[in-house]
């Protein structure tokens, strides 16, 4: 997802026009619903709960963007079915998040965005679905890179369990 992510960022920059430094400075602004902090350094049920919130937001600013490209586009463009398959590995992510909340007996809170103002000067529909995909993309990093952190540390942890095991099987037989 954070390779898709990021291609979708830069095929966004190239169709709107947005490749000026001067421009692609407007797509740094952080926006509030994404977490600043990497959500991984936080326990499990937080983390899992944060990822939540965040695919909310994110479903819907996705359904957002795809609207005002749907008018600003040409039918058939690229950046659409982008947009499309982004929506899709968003929806199955948030799927996947509420079954394992579930699974821990914890129900998601389903607070919804606050519906935002319709926007109808173009320049800063670009620029607010810039600032999206700018910060779901660097989000989506901030996760990969906490999650390849644990890995290597549960692989340890594996490891020492297996072989505590093969010691005591080892250590009865004789």
């Amino acid at each position: 997802m954070e390779k898709e992510a990021k291609e979708l960022f830069r095929s966004y920059l190239t169709h709107q026009g947005l490749l000026t430094s001067e421009l692609r400075r407007l797509c740094d602004e952080a926006i509030q619903w994404f977490p600043t902090e990497n959500i991984t350094d936080q326990p499990k049920m937080v983390m899992l709960q944060e990822l939540y919130r965040t695919l909310v937001h994110m479903k819907d600013a996705l359904e957002n963007i795809k609207k005002q490209q749907q008018v600003l586009s040409t039918p058939g463009a690229a950046l659409l079915g982008r947009l499309e398959s982004t929506q899709w590995a968003v929806r199955g992510l948030l799927s996947n998040t509420f079954c394992a909340l579930c699974l821990k007996g914890v129900l998601p809170n389903s607070r919804r965005t606050p519906e935002r103002p319709a926007v109808t000067n173009t320049f800063q529909q670009k620029i607010d679905g810039c600032k999206v995909l700018g910060n779901y993309s660097k989000f989506l990093e901030k996760l990969a890179r906490g999650s390849g952190k644990k890995a290597p540390q549960a692989l340890r942890d594996q490891r020492k369990r297996r072989k505590g095991t093969k010691r005591k099987e080892g250590s009865s037989h004789s």
